[in-house]
C-alpha cells in the first residue's frame, strides 16, 4: 500500500475496532443478564458466572463483527468525505480501485478474523459452557441446598447442612422426613453429598444416627457408619450432555452422525449451520461495498451524505434479514444453502456496479443568446 492508501486503512480500522468492543461489551452485558440465576439459584461464585459469560461471546462478537465494520466504514469515510480527502485523492490521480483497496483489504483481514471464530473459536468456548452448565446443573447439591439454612426440599422433607464444599460435599447434616405422619425421622451425619446417575438420585451419609418414633410411641435410635437417603422423589436422574449444532466442528456438521440426525429430524440442520458459518463473513465485504458506494459513487455533495447513509442503512438491514430468513429456510430444505452464498455475493456485485456505474453525461450549457 502507499502511504496515503495505509492512511485510509488506519482511518477505518480505529473505529472498526472501538465500535466492535462497544458492541462486544453490550453484548456481554446482555448476556450476562441471562446469567444471572447462575449466582442466584446455584450459589455459584462470580467466577463462575464471569467464565459462562465470557464463553457465549465467540457466537455474539461473530454475529456483531459485520455490524460494526458497516458501522466504522459509514463513520470513517464520512469523516473523510467531509475533509476532501477522497476529493483530494481523485484529483491527485488516485483511481477508484486504489482508493477501494485499503477498504476491501480491511474487510479480507476480518473475514478472516470472522471465519476463524465461526469455524474453530465458537465450537470451542460453546463445548465448554455446555459442560460447565452441565456439570452445574448436575450438582443437586447447589441446587438444593443452601449452607446454613433449613430448606424444606419436598413435602414433608427438611434439609441442613452447616456448609458445603467446592466439591460437592456438606458436613453437618441433617434431615427431617415427616412424610409418615405418625412415624417421623431424623436423621444426622457428620459427612454427606449427593450421588446421581442416570437411573437414580441419592444422599449418601457417613458417620451418623437415624431416630424414629414408630407408631407405638416409642423411639428407636440406630447408629450408622453408612448409609443412603433417597432422594428420587426430589430430583430426577441425571441428564445425558448432547452439543448441539452451535457446538459442533464444521466437519461434524457436514458428516453429522447418527445421533445428531436422529435427534433434528434429518441432515438439514446441520448443514444449514455449516453453510451459515462459512457464508457470514462475506457480509463483512458487502457491508463495506454499500457503505463505499454511499461516498465513492455518484457526484460529490457538499450538503452531506445524509440521504444515501439512511438509504445504504435500510439495504444492509434488509440484506441482512434476508440472509437470516434463507439460513432458517435452510435448516428445513438443504438445497436452499446455496441462497446462503448468493445472498451477499449478489448484494457485492450491487454495490460494485453502483460505485462503477457510469458518469452522468451532463448536458451542455447553450451559449446565452443575446436579445
Amino acid at each position: 500500500m502507499i502511504l496515503v492508501q495505509r492512511y485510509f486503512f488506519q482511518q477505518m480500522l480505529w473505529p472498526f475496532i472501538t465500535t466492535v468492543s462497544a458492541l462486544a461489551g453490550l453484548a456481554l452485558l446482555t448476556q450476562s443478564l441471562t446469567n444471572v440465576d447462575l449466582v442466584s439459584g446455584y450459589s455459584q461464585t462470580a467466577l463462575t458466572f464471569l467464565k459462562v459469560t465470557l464463553l457465549a461471546l465467540p457466537q455474539l462478537t461473530a454475529l456483531l463483527v459485520p455490524i460494526a465494520l458497516f458501522i466504522a466504514m459509514l463513520s470513517g469515510m464520512n469523516r473523510l468525505s467531509a475533509d476532501s480527502e477522497f476529493v483530494i485523492a481523485s484529483a491527485s490521480g488516485m483511481s477508484r480501485l486504489a482508493v477501494l483497496s485499503p477498504l476491501i483489504r480491511l474487510a479480507v483481514y476480518v473475514m478472516i478474523f470472522n471465519l476463524a471464530i465461526n469455524l474453530f473459536v465458537q465450537p470451542l468456548a460453546y463445548r465448554e459452557m455446555r459442560r460447565s452448565l452441565h456439570d452445574l446443573r448436575s450438582d443437586a447439591a447447589a441446587s438444593l441446598i443452601t449452607p446454613g439454612a433449613f430448606t424444606e426440599i419436598g413435602s414433608g422433607v427438611t434439609l441442613y447442612a452447616r456448609e458445603r464444599g467446592r466439591d460437592g460435599r456438606m458436613s453437618d447434616v441433617l434431615i427431617h422426613d415427616t412424610r409418615v405422619a405418625d412415624e417421623p425421622i431424623t436423621i444426622t451425619a457428620r459427612e454427606g453429598f449427593i450421588v446421581r446417575s442416570s437411573t437414580q438420585s441419592s444422599m449418601v451419609l457417613a458417620d451418623g444416627n437415624r431416630q424414629q418414633i414408630d407408631a407405638a410411641g416409642e423411639l428407636g435410635y440406630v447408629t450408622f457408619d453408612r448409609t443412603e437417603f433417597d432422594l428420587g422423589e426430589f430430583i430426577g436422574p441425571i441428564d445425558a450432555m448432547f452439543f448441539k449444532e452451535s457446538d459442533r466442528f464444521l466437519h461434524e456438521l457436514i458428516w453429522p452422525d447418527a445421533s445428531t440426525i436422529a435427534r433434528s429430524g434429518g441432515p438439514e440442520r446441520a448443514w444449514a449451520e455449516a453453510h451459515y458459518r462459512l457464508s457470514a463473513p462475506l457480509y463483512n465485504l458487502v457491508f463495506v461495498l454499500i457503505a463505499a458506494a454511499v461516498f465513492l459513487a455518484g457526484d460529490y455533495s457538499r450538503m452531506g451524505y445524509a440521504r444515501r447513509v439512511m438509504v445504504a442503512v435500510g439495504l444492509g438491514l434488509a440484506l441482512r434479514l434476508v440472509g437470516f430468513a434463507v439460513q432458517s429456510a435452510s435448516a428445513v430444505d438443504g438445497a436452499v444453502n446455496i441462497a446462503q452464498y448468493l445472498v451477499p455475493l449478489m448484494g457485492s456485485i450491487g454495490a460494485l456496479a453502483v460505485i462503477y456505474w457510469p458518469a452522468r453525461v451532463r448536458p451542455r450549457r447553450l451559449p446565452a443568446v443575446g436579445v
